[in-house]
């Protein structure tokens, strides 16, 4: 707290209720408690998504993320999905889901199947090390297979101490009963015979070809293509709005800014 109590001491945050802001907007407050309102009542609507997801082949856990796992959601807000998949079958377990979001669109749900982030279970330590992608992590609800997800957070355990030190970062072994039933049960098999280590990396390379020449026709800044959308065969990201440069460049400004006024 006395970091807090510096920062709007010197100007560079303001306080109000008990909340704290970049400029002295008390109307953020009210916004900001009618969206944790909101929040609490599309959480159920996100554990059914998550529900959904998991029965899809080679889905090793569904973690809630974004804004709602935050505890807030703007009125149109859309329920952001942290996903870890097999090893070797990233690409096979995303374009199957995505497929799956496009039939979403016919009954408007889509919105409620924002899967942005997925990563390989083989390799789960995320490559940008930063306040940005450790308040991620600290904020992930685990929604399916809560030991794949302690398992997330010991392999990045080593750079999230010292991050965020004051977070308890709980890595216990714990057991989820994972069973997997309906239509997955039958595809893993029948998947596991398609050479899905080449197909994985099939499927990888096409998605990026695609995903490239979207963009550029969007005329999107394209040296920002590599870590909004990061394709690799244990990542794919996909934050075309690049949140993390953006808060990662205002909390640079603001550390600036702390540090001037601190050596006044």
């Amino acid at each position: 707290m006395n970091e807090l109590t510096t920062a709007v001491d010197c100007g560079l945050i303001f306080e109000y209720n008990g909340y704290y802001m970049p400029a002295y907007k008390p109307e953020y407050v009210a916004e900001r408690e009618a969206g944790a309102v909101r929040a609490r009542l599309l959480m159920k609507e996100a554990y059914k998504s998550a529900a959904i997801i998991a029965n899809f082949p080679f889905v090793s856990s569904v973690c809630i993320s974004g804004s709602l796992s935050k505890g807030y959601a703007a009125e149109k807000s859309d329920i952001d999905l942290f996903i870890i998949t097999e090893k070797n079958r990233l690409w096979i377990c995303r374009t199957l889901l995505h497929l799956y979001k496009k039939m979403t669109f016919l009954q408007g749900k889509e919105h409620s199947f924002c899967m942005n982030y997925f990563i390989d279970e083989s390799r789960m330590c995320i490559d940008e090390q930063n306040i940005f992608t450790a308040t991620e992590l600290a904020t992930l609800i685990p929604a399916y297979n809560e030991e794949k997800h302690r398992e997330l957070l010991q392999a990045n355990k080593g750079w999230l101490v010292n991050v965020l030190p004051n977070m308890a970062w709980n890595t216990d072994i714990v057991t989820t009963s994972v069973i997997k039933k309906g239509w997955r049960k039958l595809a893993e098999p029948i998947l596991n015979l398609l050479l899905p280590k080449y197909l994985n990396i099939a499927l990888m390379h096409i998605t990026n070809t695609l995903w490239r020449a979207k963009w550029k026709r969007k005329k999107y800044p394209m040296q920002d293509y590599d870590l909004a959308m990061k394709t690799r065969w244990y990542v794919s990201k996909n934050h075309p709005l690049n949140y993390q440069k953006k808060v990662l460049g205002d909390y640079t400004k603001v550390g600036t800014a702390s540090n001037i006024a601190a050596a006044l």
